[in-house]
């Protein structure tokens, strides 16, 4: 494409960065392979569901169903991602709802985190305490039952006949239902020369009266525990525990008779607990364990809380013990503090007077600061949100300009607003703009220079072989891999004759165009005279002779001249100046390359001295090739190329990597010489052309017999 003309500025249209669109159904289920494993899994599992409506987890096609339900799953996860991120980048693509979003994260969800955390902290706070509380008065219970235990079991020692034990009983148990309406009392006989039924008082409506003591009791000596309720009457009764207390006068051999005491947690004592804390009770469940219930705790009661706005619902954990067999155990009571009421009683204590109590007033000085934190919080997200659209609004002006700017309307320019770091930036803008017109003229110009170095390299790397070239169970292969500017490197390689090849590597001293006329000049050159010599020695002879009259005095050639005889197969070359030629030699036992360097001075240096040397210096040397043996012809752009702390590449590295690859290709072997020196450069610049001609023989080739030594003449 021909260059702009001076004066005529066009601007590079980019991509334009409008609102992205979202995703069609067409797109997400049909030309995309989530959307095609999604349709396809959902089309398997209906047809497996009609045609096998009855089949069950032992039929043939469950493997195919299981297959299907996750290639559903699958497809449905990426669809949906991908959706959803269509969705974020479409709502969050504006700046202005991505700051007023990033506000509400920083300022609003960190507040209602931290008021989530204290509602939590307080409500287990509170709860725990419950939990406390309810404990206290069972063991106030405990504490009440001992005494009633105790008492009748000391007064019963003044009794004489029956009569006055029964009217005891009867006393002490109406007295108790004063406090406890479902106190029941029971006395056992012990020891004596006959045992009798026990005599009872008291309603007796959570289970019948114990007939004995049990064998652990006794050990233990008199107590009082927690009794589970077993029997359904007790449960019908609304009982959830039973608090039993048993006493004697004198050690277990000795005593006559003991004393059972039960105070039941029924609906009445449940009443009264609510009436002093404020707590709700309601049924005990026994806890699962991973054996059987020692205690036979039933799995549930028929007492139901009703659920109300100010309470919670909670379970205190309490261990029971089995009447029978003296065994612990583990049971839920379900309990429902008022929050408002345990905290009126918990603050009521420290009344002030006039009806306001301690709490109140904390309560009132939170609330006034929780209204105060509300009302700046919701001024806050005012001020950020006003913010942002200030912030995005001088955005939006600079995303207009861009857009003027894209669209090649140089004229428009930002509205400055004010006199901040936003203003500054539109001004920068509008500076910006005034220059561009400047930076595309000089764009214009660079590009023209640029296109005729293109032209340049275009004509010199058409200089250079194109293809590899085949000849019998030869194989050669040339590159290049130019620096950033016109170089003077220079590879071919052309028949001679039905059985002999030239080839040839140089380099130019320099760089740009004058090294690039040289390098033109050089193959016109080679290409007149390869005739003519046979002898790479005598071609380099009279080239050096050529250019030593028509060359400047800073500058000179090197080079490497070889004739390649197919059917002989040998190569016979001669170097001036250059780089070594590297020799695999695949017929050794341990084949390892080798560098051959015949003399040679350098080519064009136009001094007297070096003329009359030239010829007298220049070496040709001869080698014979065997099956898979590998010639390298390379520049000084290769061993020369450096990192970045100046290491050289140097000519071992490249051997080493000859040998690596000797089994490649020629073609794939430039490609992987050329990559290692990039690896070694590792992003350094290349400061010079890399060139290399790959000579390779076959290893299937048939051995030429009589095949001599090396020979340097």
């Amino acid at each position: 494409m021909p260059p702009d003309t001076p004066g005529t500025v066009h601007l590079e249209t980019p991509r334009a960065h409008d609102l992205p669109p979202l995703p069609s159904v067409r797109t997400l289920l049909l030309t995309q392979w989530a959307g095609r494993l999604l349709l396809g899994g959902l089309v398997v599992r209906l047809l497996l569901a009609l045609l096998t409506p009855d089949t069950d987890g032992a039929s043939s096609l469950d493997l195919v169903r299981r297959l299907a339900t996750l290639t559903l799953v699958v497809g449905a996860t990426i669809v949906l991602w991908r959706l959803s991120r269509a969705l974020r980048h479409r709502l969050l693509w504006r700046v202005r709802r991505k700051l007023i979003l990033s506000y509400f994260f920083m300022g609003v969800v960190p507040a209602a985190l931290i008021f989530l955390f204290f509602c939590i902290l307080g409500a287990l706070t509170l709860l725990s305490f419950s939990s406390f509380l309810v404990k206290d008065k069972l063991a106030d219970l405990q504490a009440q039952g001992r005494v009633y235990a105790d008492m009748t079991a000391v007064e019963l020692q003044q009794t004489r006949t029956p009569a006055e034990v029964g009217d005891l009983l009867a006393r002490k148990a109406t007295a108790g239902a004063r406090t406890y309406p479902g106190i029941s009392i029971a006395l056992l006989t012990m020891n004596g020369p006959a045992r009798t039924a026990p005599q009872t008082a008291g309603a007796w409506d959570h289970g019948a009266a114990p007939d004995h003591l049990p064998a652990w009791l006794l050990e233990l000596g008199p107590t009082a525990v927690v009794l589970p309720v077993t029997e359904s009457a007790g449960l019908a009764a609304g009982a959830r525990l039973i608090v039993r207390s048993v006493s004697w006068t004198g050690t277990p051999d000795l005593a006559r008779r003991a004393v059972v005491v039960d105070l039941p947690l029924d609906d009445s004592a449940a009443d009264a607990i609510r009436d002093e804390t404020g707590i709700r009770i309601g049924a005990a469940t026994a806890v699962a364990t991973s054996g059987s219930d020692p205690c036979g705790v039933p799995t549930g009661g028929d007492v139901r809380i009703e659920t109300s706005p100010a309470s919670l619902s909670w379970v205190n954990f309490l261990d029971v013990t089995s009447w029978q067999n003296g065994r612990t155990c583990k049971v839920g009571l379900q309990i429902q503090p008022s929050l408002v009421n345990l905290y009126r009683r918990i603050t009521g204590a420290q009344a002030i007077g006039g009806g306001v109590s301690f709490g109140d007033i904390l309560l009132l000085v939170l609330l006034i600061i929780g209204g105060l934190f509300l009302v700046i919080q919701t001024v806050a997200f005012v001020m950020g949100v006003s913010l942002a659209r200030s912030i995005t609004g001088a955005i939006h002006e600079l995303f207009e300009g861009t857009r003027r700017v894209q669209a090649e309307d140089l004229s428009h320019r930002v509205r400055v607003r004010s006199l901040d770091q936003f203003g500054a930036l539109a001004s920068s803008f509008n500076s910006m703009v005034e220059r561009i017109e400047e930076l595309l003229e000089q764009k214009v110009v660079k590009e023209r220079l640029q296109q005729e170095l293109q032209i340049a390299r275009d004509i010199q790397t058409s200089l250079l072989p194109s293809e590899s070239l085949r000849r019998g169970h030869v194989t050669l292969a040339a590159a290049c891999r130019p620096a950033r500017e016109i170089g003077g490197d220079y590879c071919d390689f052309f028949p001679l004759d039905a059985d002999r090849i030239g080839l040839l590597v140089a380099d130019v001293s320099g760089k740009g165009a004058s090294a690039a006329l040289y390098m033109a000049e050089l193959k016109g050159l080679v290409l007149a005279l390869c005739t003519s010599h046979r002898s790479p020695r005598a071609l380099l002879t009279e080239v050096n002779r050529i250019l030593s009259q028509n060359m400047s005095r800073t500058s000179f050639i090197t080079m490497t001249y070889a004739v390649l005889d197919v059917r002989a197969r040998t190569l016979t070359h001669a170097r001036a100046g250059h780089t070594p030629m590297i020799h695999l030699r695949a017929r050794d036992a341990f084949p390892r390359t080798r560098l051959l360097a015949p003399e040679g001075l350098v080519l064009g240096v136009r001094m007297e001295s070096v003329l009359a040397r030239f010829e007298g210096l220049l070496q040709e040397q001869t080698i014979s090739l065997a099956p898979g043996d590998l010639v390298v012809l390379f520049t000084d752009g290769i061993s020369e190329a450096m990192n970045g702390v100046r290491d050289l590449y140097g000519e071992d590295r490249l051997c080493l990597c000859v040998e690596e690859h000797a089994g490649l290709e020629p073609d794939a072997l430039c490609d992987e010489v050329f990559e290692s020196v990039q690896e070694f450069a590792d992003g350094a610049e290349q400061h010079d052309d890399m060139t290399m001609i790959v000579l390779k023989v076959d290893v299937t080739a048939p051995a030429v017999a009589g095949a001599a030594e090396d020979v340097r003449a």
